[in-house]
């Protein structure tokens, strides 16, 4: 994973204070892993929790992450998965 430029750490950081505004909470923000068990090597992850799943895709499809979501994907290897918490 690259690592974020400054104007992407402040866009990013300006966006996850409106994660509450969209139903989202911020468990853990690029956090080291430390595997346990299994093959799965990620360098970081990020962890967001919203109260259902149609909260989190609002907040996906919402022009506030858009520039996040951009950026993202223009800067990092990575995989984005939903956890349904049932």
């Amino acid at each position: 994973m690259k690592p974020m430029r400054k104007s992407h750490a402040n866009t990013a950081n300006s966006l996850y204070l409106r994660y509450a505004i969209l139903g989202g909470e911020i468990v853990t923000a690029r956090g080291k892993v430390h595997v346990v068990e299994g093959d799965w090597q990620p360098k970081a992850i990020t962890i967001l929790k919203f109260e259902n799943k149609q909260a989190l895709m609002n907040w996906y499809q919402s022009s506030e992450y858009a520039p996040l979501k951009q950026m993202r994907l223009e800067s990092n290897v990575g995989d984005f998965v939903v956890v349904d918490e049932s």
